[in-house]
């Protein structure tokens, strides 16, 4: 950029050095426009996800500043402590933009999902231009998730809300098409700038490996096996049942293991349901951190993307990406309409079945078995795919245009 870019502070409560996806995203994100000369300022939380220390309350990462506003640190899986944290962040938020010195062009997530309405807010009493980028769209989540019913007066404020804030928007950033339909259906298409922008993943530090020169594959005996891998958060949004269900079906085949890596709210009844089976081809390994990411996904030869029925146009899995990178075969237990399923089917480079068919979910697994050269070009086209679409600079030269503009 030719002459100096404009202040930007970045709402989001998950940030380094936090473990989990987003925040991973959103540092890359942040760190990435600091290079190209925007100075970023950071509004995150307290951790949650693996641990709750406390952390300083501002410090500077490779050039982004940081501060971490007052939040309560309850455990993700406690639906009520959940939302305390959504809540105390987002106040904490508010009364910075509205009360606070700091200057500076709104970069506001969805996470907490009430973000985008704090950075209306500082619109109407600061006049602080603003854009949200949208991850996981709620109201209607929770509605999938049966934590709030459809119909509910809640529900309606919030999608109120929702448009309220998407409308007055300087940018609306969404992970996909079908994302990006469901926000018309809250705000409306009139003036709204809405741009598809995916997600990513680092190729120069995730790609392919060979098992025999992975030691995270020695350590844990998965060399010479065909390793089904599912890694990331084991949360209520995923569909894990169907590979349990799977994996007790494929027993008979020794050389196939099923891999979780991770944490999350479904992970001790995944375990506990697995025991019950005797299922000795099924392995669960826990969280680990980015610096071994490059390890523990290229031990994968077929990578789980999942979520739960009706999510699709809601929440978009970011796991994919790193997948791609790593050079997976991608089984979508997903809907048609999901992002997911598009890129599978436009690149090649996997199969999707429908959630909760475990039947189909076998099929596939065996026909890898049955094909290995099928599936070894299917991981030469995945590892394409993520090149030419989902590389980090790639995808974040899209994002500096559009925060330019605002």
């Amino acid at each position: 950029m030719s002459r100096t870019a404009s202040n930007i502070i970045l709402l989001s409560q998950f940030f380094y050095p936090e473990s989990a996806a987003t925040s991973q995203l959103l540092t890359d994100l942040a760190m990435d426009l600091r290079e190209r000369g925007f100075s970023v300022l950071v509004y995150a939380g307290q951790p949650t996800y693996h641990g709750s220390q406390r952390l300083v309350g501002s410090e500077e990462h490779r050039g982004v500043q940081i501060r971490r506003l007052f939040s309560t640190q309850f455990r993700k899986s406690f639906l009520l402590g959940r939302t305390l944290n959504w809540i105390t962040f987002s106040a904490s938020v508010a009364m910075r933009l509205i009360f606070g010195r700091d200057h500076g062009s709104v970069v506001a997530t969805t996470n907490p999902p009430f973000l985008p309405w704090v950075a209306w807010l500082g619109n109407v009493t600061r006049r602080r231009r603003y854009a949200i980028i949208v991850h996981d769209l709620y109201p209607d989540v929770a509605v999938k998730l049966a934590y709030i019913r459809e119909g509910n007066p809640l529900t309606r404020v919030w999608r109120l809300l929702n448009g309220m804030a998407f409308r007055r928007a300087g940018a609306v950033i969404v992970l996909g098409s079908s994302v990006r339909e469901e926000v018309f259906k809250q705000a409306g298409k009139r003036c709204l700038p809405v741009h598809i922008i995916h997600n990513w993943a680092d190729g120069t530090h995730i790609f392919p490996r060979a098992k025999r020169d992975n030691w995270f594959a020695r350590d844990h005996g998965l060399e010479g096996r065909i390793v089904v891998l599912y890694s990331g958060n084991l949360g209520l949004a995923h569909d894990l049942e169907t590979l349990i269900e799977a994996a007790d079906r494929l027993r008979v085949f020794p050389k196939l293991v099923l891999v979780f890596i991770g944490e999350g709210g479904k992970k001790a009844e995944l375990m506990a349901l697995a025991q019950q089976r005797g299922l000795t081809n099924v392995l669960f390994l826990p969280h680990v951190p980015y610096v071994v990411l490059s390890y523990s996904l290229a031990v994968g030869d077929i990578g789980v993307v999942t979520l739960q029925k009706g999510l699709e146009g809601l929440s978009e899995p970011s796991k994919l990406y790193g997948y791609l990178a790593a050079g997976l075969a991608i089984l979508g237990l997903v809907g048609e309409r999901s992002e997911v399923a598009q890129i599978i089917q436009r690149h090649g480079c996997g199969y999707r079945v429908d959630q909760g068919d475990v039947t189909g979910t076998v099929s596939a697994l065996i026909r890898w078995m049955e094909r290995p050269a099928e599936m070894q070009e299917m991981k030469e086209r995945a590892r394409r795919c993520f090149e030419e679409n989902y590389e980090k600079k790639r995808v974040l030269d899209k994002y500096a245009r559009v925060l330019w503009r605002l």
